[in-house]
């Protein structure tokens, strides 16, 4: 019988020391888990494109150039480097673009220079923008007159601006006038014009670093027929991600590259936004208005366009836009060309 014990003792003691030998130390949890670093503060931004830049740009007013699109005129000089294009029929049947640069640093010549509208006064005062023009319709310049609102204007401010000699004598005039980047920061440098934002003023737009409309339909292809003397067309470049502008007069089927002669390069934009509304003619019989109000549009991104929501409203109200949800349009990060165009103009999406 002792015989017996002993030996279940001498097992157990034997079965005992072998599973403290394979026994895994526990390694307490905490120990286990790495720590993430904390994200990078996202720096400034271009709050007309949403890119990345090295300074805070936000509290700047951006510079708006009325440029000439009369197919005499192009090409036009600083347009390619614009960070938000804003095309609108005038009367007759032409248009203007005002070309907005939120830092016009480098960009060079920019013209030819034609005069404004009033409803391209609204677009400038939705983004508190400094406006260059060479004169106004009568309403622009009533309203310019009414509000206080200061512009560069070639008639009070002529040393800001030239005429070139070969297009004044194989183009005419109206199709030579210049302006600079360098000799309007210059002269800004130099006066009391207000170069900064007042307080309170916030940049409408937000951006997604992909802006293409989830849900959306293709739009490889964009034209507006803006009249029968001038369509402008898109068309999306997978390569760049971005619309690369074409330009067509009278009716024509095919368009010309929409060239910046500073750079010799085709203009090319990431969003698209086009905005149709009432179009009417004033009593005067000649000169347009606009209803900018509200009312729906379109946005291409990255090949593929939705139907939005858009407001202005009030003169001074910048213009913003919304997905038909009412939550808020993210534009892709870069530069948008917006077209304003009558209910009854023609757009394509192909």
């Amino acid at each position: 019988m002792k015989t017996w014990i002993a030996l279940l003792m001498a097992l157990a003691m034997v079965f005992g020391l072998a599973a403290c030998g394979n026994k895994t130390e526990e390694v307490p949890a905490a120990s286990s888990v790495v720590e993430e670093p904390e994200p990078e503060p996202a720096g400034p931004t271009n709050p007309l494109t949403g890119e990345a830049t090295e300074t805070d740009l936000s509290a700047n007013r951006p510079l708006a150039v009325m440029l000439n699109t009369l197919k005499k005129a192009m090409p036009q000089s600083g347009c390619g480097s614009a960070d938000m294009l804003i095309e609108i029929p005038e009367e007759g049947g032409i248009t203007r673009v005002m070309a907005v640069f939120q830092d016009p640093t480098g960009v060079g010549n920019l013209g030819t220079i034609r005069s404004t509208r009033e409803y391209f006064v609204f677009m400038a005062m939705g983004l508190d923008a400094m406006l260059a023009h060479c004169g106004a319709s009568t309403t622009a310049n009533d309203i310019l007159s009414q509000t206080g609102y200061a512009t560069l204007d070639a008639m009070s401010h002529g040393n800001l601006y030239w005429r070139d000699p070969d297009r004044k004598a194989n183009l005419g005039t109206e199709h030579s006038m210049y302006t600079s980047t360098d000799q309007i920061q210059e002269y800004l440098a130099g006066s009391d014009f207000r170069t900064t934002h007042e307080d309170g003023f916030a940049s409408p737009y937000t951006f997604a670093e992909d802006g293409t409309p989830v849900g959306g339909s293709s739009a490889q292809n964009v034209n507006v027929t803006f009249s029968g003397y001038k369509s402008t067309a898109f068309a999306y470049n997978a390569e760049t991600k971005k619309y690369d502008v074409s330009v067509k007069y009278n009716g024509a089927a095919d368009g010309s590259a929409y060239m910046d002669a500073n750079t010799d390069t085709q203009v090319a934009v990431t969003n698209v936004v086009v905005i149709p509304t009432s179009q009417s003619t004033k009593a005067d019989g000649v000169l347009q208005e606009f209803d900018l109000t509200s009312g729906t549009g379109y946005y291409a991104c990255g090949g593929q366009y939705v139907e939005i929501n858009w407001t202005k409203g009030d003169m001074d109200a910048p213009m913003t836009f919304t997905n038909k949800d009412g939550t808020p349009l993210n534009l892709g990060v870069g530069s948008t060309y917006i077209c304003i165009c009558d209910t009854d103009s023609p757009v394509e999406f192909a």
